[in-house]
């Protein structure tokens, strides 16, 4: 096997593989990315639940294949400079890299103890444009939890509905404390397809191809059990999470009649300057509305107390008070849409509505208060 490649594509292609592979893998050849040449060169790597494979342009002199550890390639490359040309040679279990006058010899395994995950019965396939599911997927990603023992909640709940009338593409998550949705018109062909739960690490590397895509759409292809993305010359297919994502639905609270319009900015200017007296990550600020006017408060045994005020609209007649996680306040305006924000209320114990108050939002977040 023997070929070139320009570092600028191939250190795109290595840092997507790298992020794939597990970093104390339990077996030596899932620290590795596949290297295959023939009339392209053809990168893979897996963890066993998730495949990423990626065609990268390059000048072919011998085919071949083999695998080497993927990091300490990703080192190398990601460290040449800019314009370097890279050379490639394997010479028995070794492969030669070389840039300039650096020569590295890397030690391969063979590839055929390399796993490959099979596809299966992929029985939905579908089209849409790569702004609109990276657009779907940030809206709700925030809300996945981390290090949750709940398996059902450990994702993106990928799925069509039809709540107002017409067939919907939506995501939604949630960690039981807040939640996000998001929906657009479902493209064409995807009616049918069936409910998945992308996983949360499915759901970070498609992100980082998303926003490296040079391509304006990606194919996505589902059954029950597996999903595959194809951005261009980049494939991802990842197992899916089984199990049954909870009704989300009896979480959006209905009769909240109490309504701010607030300045979305502003709010989260001031929500952060209020957070740098807290320590403690789950910590309050204080929410008291009045007739056109927020009052912002913050206090920590440590570090004092602040008080901050903005102009709003409101429709209550008597003072509310309410209280929110201050870094779950600031995740879900810093998504919010738009210059201005709605926030619908009921009580200080009952889940708060947050949207944009652009009547063609497409997104909705739920938010629990949190007692005083």
């Amino acid at each position: 096997m023997e070929f070139s490649v320009f570092r600028q594509v191939f250190v795109r292609a290595l840092g997507h593989m790298q992020s794939i592979v597990e970093k104390r893998a339990a077996l030596p050849i899932l620290v590795n990315v596949k290297i295959e040449v023939a009339d392209d060169l053809v990168l893979s790597a897996t963890n066993v639940d998730l495949e990423l494979v990626e065609h990268v342009a390059a000048d072919i002199t011998l085919a071949g294949k083999t695998t080497v550890p993927v990091q300490v390639l990703y080192d190398i490359v990601r460290k040449l400079p800019d314009d370097a040309e890279i050379k490639f040679k394997q010479e028995g279990d070794q492969l030669i890299v070389t840039s300039g006058r650096s020569v590295f010899s890397l030690p391969t395994l063979p590839v055929d103890t390399f796993p490959i995950m099979a596809g299966g019965n992929l029985s939905t396939k579908f089209q849409m444009t790569t702004g609109d599911l990276a657009h779907l997927i940030n809206q709700t990603k925030f809300a996945i939890p981390v290090d949750d023992v709940r398996y059902h909640l450990g994702g993106i709940f990928f799925h069509i509905s039809d709540d107002t009338g017409t067939k919907c593409l939506t995501t939604v998550a949630t960690d039981a404390q807040r939640m996000a949705l998001c929906h657009i018109p479902a493209p064409a062909g995807s009616a049918e397809m069936p409910s998945v739960i992308l996983p949360r690490r499915v759901v970070g590397e498609l992100s980082k191809l998303l926003e490296d895509a040079t391509v304006d759409d990606v194919i996505i292809e589902l059954s029950e059990t597996k999903a595959r993305f194809t951005l261009g010359e980049a494939i991802l297919t990842s197992k899916l999470v089984d199990a049954q994502y909870p009704n989300y639905r009896v979480v959006i609270p209905k009769g909240n009649d109490r309504i701010a319009i607030i300045d979305r900015k502003q709010l989260t200017k001031l929500a952060d300057l209020a957070s740098a007296l807290l320590v403690a990550k789950a910590a309050n600020i204080q929410l008291t509305f009045s007739m056109n006017k927020l009052v912002i408060n913050t206090s920590d045994a440590d570090n004092g107390h602040g008080t901050q005020e903005l102009d709003i609209e409101y429709n209550g007649d008597t003072e509310f008070t309410i209280n929110f996680n201050v870094k779950f306040l600031l995740d879900i305006t810093n998504q919010i849409e738009g210059d201005k924000m709605q926030i619908e209320m009921q009580d200080p114990l009952s889940p708060t509505i947050m949207k944009s108050t652009d009547k063609d939002t497409d997104s909705l977040f739920v938010l629990m208060p949190m007692r005083s």
